[in-house]
């Protein structure tokens, strides 16, 4: 048997890897062959991302902000300099608001390589978004050496509303490059996101399965069906796309369906695949929960 644990927006518990059931079907001899020399590169770690992921999916409530806090160009190589600005931050954020809570994540900005951070959260009390920014703007600059009024390019606060699937996939975007002058110091970086006055994020209610591998099967199925279904929905959009179609509106559903597409890969393929599954399949696999808890058959 295994626990499955839901809440309103995550699914943790499970391992249906097949890559597992493939590495123990390698022989012996297979699994000594010595593996080709890669040169080392920057990465957003499958594991690190979905735990961010869960994180995010595991809130209670949206976030009210998202705060994104930026350097000027020739910024520190050292990656420990990086988190040493951020928590300075995090301390005048503490103080100024006590019962704030915060998830950020560091990646690299555009062209250059440098770091800026992402950080969503909530001040815990009613909070103007302009107050916030000028604060923020304030204390950051001071932290990294810039000029709050000149460089207005060093913060930026938003206030969030709708969608938090939206928001989820913003924050946990892969990681890209170019790395430029920064790529040894990315290569050396050991966490590319946290929390900050954890003790406050309101996390989500939790309700445990106990279910059967057959179960856990037929739950994975059925999302990936789902997923399937709206591929087709999509492609026959596009095939019933005329020459007078903007492209624009073209490329939007070629790229919503390489994104679908790629799902399904992740899907199948990532251990933990319960941890990527959209807040639209929540509700489906709650509904099949419950009908086999109440005959029995989990």
């Amino acid at each position: 048997m295994y626990r499955l644990t839901l809440g309103p927006r995550i699914i943790v518990g499970a391992d249906l890897a097949k890559k597992n059931l493939l590495k123990k079907a390698k022989s012996a001899a297979q699994a000594r062959q010595p593996k080709a020399r890669t040169s080392a590169e920057p990465s957003f770690s499958r594991r690190s991302r979905n735990n961010l992921i869960k994180a995010l999916n595991g809130l209670a409530e949206l976030p009210d902000f998202l705060l994104t806090l930026s350097y000027r160009d020739g910024v520190n190589t050292d990656p420990k300099q990086w988190k040493t600005d951020l928590d300075r931050l995090n301390r005048r954020l503490k103080y100024q608001f006590p019962e704030s809570w915060w998830i950020w994540r560091i990646e690299p900005q555009g062209q250059t390589g440098k770091p800026h951070y992402h950080i969503v959260g909530s001040t815990g009390q009613r909070t103007d978004p302009h107050d916030l920014w000028k604060w923020l703007q304030e204390r950051w600059c001071r932290i990294v050496g810039m000029a709050p009024k000149k460089d207005q390019f060093a913060t930026n606060v938003k206030e969030i509303k709708g969608d938090s699937g939206k928001l989820e996939r913003y924050i946990s975007a892969p990681e890209t490059g170019p790395y430029m002058e920064y790529r040894e110091a990315w290569l050396n970086l050991t966490n590319r996101w946290g929390k900050m006055n954890g003790a406050n994020i309101p996390l989500a209610a939790l309700t445990s399965y106990e279910v059967g591998q057959e179960t856990l099967g037929d739950i994975k199925d059925m999302v990936l069906g789902s997923i399937r279904t709206q591929i087709g929905e999509l492609e026959g959009k596009l095939a019933a796309m005329t020459d007078t179609t903007a492209y624009r509106d073209r490329i939007t559903l070629e790229r919503a369906i390489k994104g679908k597409k790629n799902y399904i890969y992740r899907i199948r393929f990532t251990g933990d695949f319960f941890s990527i599954l959209a807040p639209e399949h929540i509700e489906l696999i709650l509904k099949v929960l419950e009908h086999r808890k109440a005959n029995g058959t989990l």
